[in-house]
């Protein structure tokens, strides 16, 4: 584990020196976060900004009043997981693209995948404690699955605390494949494998 928190700071350190990076992460974590925020109204935003008359001002007021929906429509705890996951989605995300940057698209390509996959774990986990897991909660009719969420220890937010750790899992990942370049863990693993 130490090794993996070493790669996690050594690529921090190599990554988040630029502006760029911190600036994308932020972004997208903004944007993950406000996605989990404003799904349970989506429609409602699509009305205001799509249908309404009214001054961009006030549309602007009504959206930003909605992030209030942190606090009454999740519990604490699902909050924090959704916080958790935006925050690692943005990270993972800038990494990714810092990844592709230095390796190219065709020797980074199972590193991405890897880390795309943990990416795409965290759109699992978001919802609220209203409607429980978001893409779940819309594929449940489908799937004829909408009691089995209940019968879960947590209702659901099981999938928020897998996200996080899927997340921070590609998180290790990613951060050792920009921290230790494939050639020098190949080259540690013949020099211990040798008498």
């Amino acid at each position: 584990m130490k090794r993996h928190l070493m790669n996690l700071q050594a690529a921090f350190r190599q990554v988040f020196v630029r502006s760029s990076y911190i600036a994308l992460a932020g972004a997208l974590a903004l944007a993950a976060f406000l996605l989990a925020v404003w799904f349970p109204n989506l429609g409602l935003i699509g009305e205001v900004f799509g249908g309404s008359n009214a001054p961009l001002a006030a549309k602007l007021n009504i959206a930003l009043s909605l992030l209030g929906g942190i606090a009454t429509n999740f519990s604490l705890f699902s909050a924090a997981y959704t916080v958790a996951i935006a925050v690692l989605f943005g990270i993972n995300a800038a990494m990714i693209v810092y990844l592709l940057r230095q390796r190219r698209a065709a020797a980074a390509g199972q590193n991405v995948a890897i880390g795309s996959g943990g990416v795409a774990s965290g759109v699992l986990g978001i919802g609220c404690a209203a409607c429980g897991s978001l893409i779940l909660s819309a594929a449940a009719p489908f799937l004829g699955t909408a009691g089995a969420l209940a019968l879960l220890p947590l209702n659901g937010e099981e999938f928020g605390i897998l996200s996080v750790a899927l997340l921070f899992a590609s998180l290790l990942l990613i951060s050792r494949n920009i921290a230790e370049p494939a050639a020098c863990r190949l080259a540690r693993t013949r020099n211990a494998q040798q008498p």
